[in-house]
């Protein structure tokens, strides 16, 4: 995929860039602001489908202006792969993906959007289906 120019909430301009799937890179003015680190996770093949699991969120620098929600959108355009998110359940995961800070509240409205899939256990196949 090309980067994608955005215009935030505020009038800022931003470029997106979601390579690989592994990471969706954030821009301004030239320069890299933030990232969303992800984790492709491989389905059954049957129920549960392959997926990519958000490892890190890199955004401060542009908190609140709506350039998370439209990285994951684009992501979610170019790979048509659910997207999932950690648990806030007070414990550090090796692969990062516990969520501290904003992390519980923007994935919350994530959720609410239907960009993220709700919060399941791995195991039920339902965990990718959308409020």
């Amino acid at each position: 995929m090309t980067a994608t120019r955005f215009t935030s909430k505020t009038g800022q301009q931003y470029t997106i860039d979601v390579g690989d799937g592994s990471e969706i890179t954030v821009y301004k003015n030239g320069k890299k602001c933030g990232a969303i680190s992800l984790s492709y996770r491989e389905g059954d093949g049957m129920t549960i489908p392959d997926s990519y699991h958000i490892t890190n969120l890199g955004l401060d620098a542009c908190k609140g202006e709506g350039v998370g929600r439209r990285c994951l959108e684009l992501h979610k355009e170019e790979f048509g792969a659910p997207l999932t998110a950690g648990t806030v359940d007070g414990k550090q995961r090796g692969d990062g993906s516990h969520l501290t800070g904003d992390g519980p509240g923007f994935i919350e409205k994530m959720r609410k959007y239907g960009i993220v899939c709700r919060e399941r256990n791995y195991d039920d196949p339902h965990y990718y289906e959308y409020d």
